[in-house]
């Protein structure tokens, strides 16, 4: 919006108020001292008048989502270099290339919620409902998305995950990565990718370290009354990887595109 006050009506009115006033007196006579004399005429007048011209005009001021980060851009501080940049500043970072760090883990997550696993049912759960369990567990999950600004100075921010109604008008996370945009946020300090722990993170790290102590003999001679225990031992993790670098991470506001008007 380039403008919040938007016009809704504007009515003139016109007021115009006049006043005369006019006399005329005559007088006739014959003057026998004076034959050109033959009478005597008297006039006066008056006019007056004035006007007014009124302007009857509404408006609206809107308040929306982009009137207020406007503001908000006006009082970042844009960044050249985080070398002298401390915790809690408000930056505008431009010409920031973006990647999705955990795009694996994260088509699974999408593809587990999107109902997949409605009637699921697992063996001896008593009808548990795992979808429930997935849906708690996918509360606090995010996107983890990598900025390319400068060669030692790449970003790291995250976008909490909502399943329905994303981003406005439709767009999904996709189209952040299609070109540069601008990121508006406060300055944390520097972490790195793994430090951003999530539940469902943490249940594939605690299923990890179950399996990697053996059961015990009771135990196992329970678990093959029932199953039939698989020999192959593939282990397969989809979390994010983690490159093991440090990023400068930016607690977002809003990422906008930049619009060239000429």
């Amino acid at each position: 919006m380039l403008s919040n006050v938007i016009s809704l009506n504007k009515e003139i009115t016109k007021d115009v108020a006049g006043e005369s006033q006019a006399s005329m007196k005559t007088k006739l006579g014959i003057n026998f001292m004076d034959w050109f004399k033959l009478g005597e005429v008297e006039a006066s007048g008056e006019l007056k008048g004035s006007g007014s011209k009124k302007v009857f005009e509404t408006f609206e001021i809107k308040t929306t989502k982009s009137v207020i980060l406007n503001d908000i851009i006006e009082k970042s501080k844009i960044v050249k270099d985080f070398s002298s940049i401390e915790e809690g500043e408000l930056l505008r970072i431009d010409n920031v290339k973006l990647s999705l760090e955990n795009e694996d883990e994260l088509r699974i997550v999408k593809f587990i919620n999107s109902g997949a696993m409605k009637d699921l049912v697992v063996p001896g759960a008593n009808g548990f409902d795992m979808n429930n369990l997935f849906n708690s567990m996918f509360k606090d999950y995010a996107y983890k998305i990598k900025g390319n600004f400068k060669d030692d100075d790449n970003i790291l921010i995250k976008i909490p995950l909502t399943f329905e109604s994303e981003f406005e008008s439709s767009y999904s996370v996709d189209d952040l990565f299609v070109g540069k945009v601008s990121v508006i946020g406060l300055y944390k300090g520097k972490i790195k990718v793994d430090d951003l722990k999530n539940s469902f993170q943490y249940f594939q790290e605690l299923g990890q370290l179950q399996n990697a102590f053996p059961l015990n003999k009771e135990d196992e001679e329970i678990e093959e009354s029932h199953y039939k225990i698989s020999e192959v031992n593939n282990q397969f993790t989809f979390k994010s990887s983690g490159d093991g670098n440090e990023y400068h991470y930016i607690d977002l506001l809003a990422i906008i595109q930049n619009v060239n008007i000429k």
